[in-house]
């Protein structure tokens, strides 16, 4: 007779697999970031005002950003592996919920007290809404999945894109460029 054993002793999902998931969940987390802010929402980086801080130290400061999706990324993955969430409908789903909650506190939260427009709160909140929702479909493809090698490459292969149409956009004029 075969014993039910709990989901932790049965599944390849130990703790350092689900953050080998986070890792994979933050790095697409990453090129999409340098999608969202480098192309779609560089004009809002050339504006003068309080809000914003001056390129070099927005530069400089960029480690601490990736260290806050990396945390997230951690806590998305865990939810999700709580939550036994191994689709990616049901990752998209997960998504919008943490997203859009997130998205629209964090929003409404910064213009509440800063001294930013509704459309730089809004933008914020649709940045951090698309990387959750993100997060969560591949927190769920990667908790699904034997091997995170066919995930990892397919978010590698995302983050280059990302990348070079950034490149392309600033090389080509149509979005502004940032000078340090």
């Amino acid at each position: 007779m075969r014993t039910m054993l709990p989901i932790e002793l049965t599944r390849p999902s130990t703790l350092s697999r689900r953050v080998r998931v986070a890792l994979v969940a933050w790095l697409a987390m990453l090129g999409l970031d340098f999608l969202l802010n480098g192309a779609l929402l560089a004009g809002m980086y050339q504006g003068e005002g309080t809000f914003i801080l001056a390129p070099a130290e927005a530069f400089r400061r960029i480690p601490l950003g990736y260290l806050a999706f990396l945390i997230v990324a951690l806590g998305i993955v865990e939810l999700a592996y709580r939550l036994r969430v191994t689709q990616i409908a049901d990752g998209v789903r997960l998504g919008l919920v943490i997203g859009g909650v997130f998205g629209a506190t964090w929003g409404l939260s910064l213009y509440s007290i800063a001294t930013l427009g509704a459309q730089v709160a809004l933008a914020f909140a649709l940045v951090w809404f698309a990387l959750l929702l993100l997060a969560s479909a591949v927190a769920a493809a990667g908790l699904a999945q034997s091997s995170l090698r066919r995930l990892a490459l397919g978010v590698a292969a995302f983050d280059v894109l990302c990348a070079v149409t950034v490149i392309a956009l600033q090389s080509l004029g149509v979005v502004p460029t940032v000078t340090l």
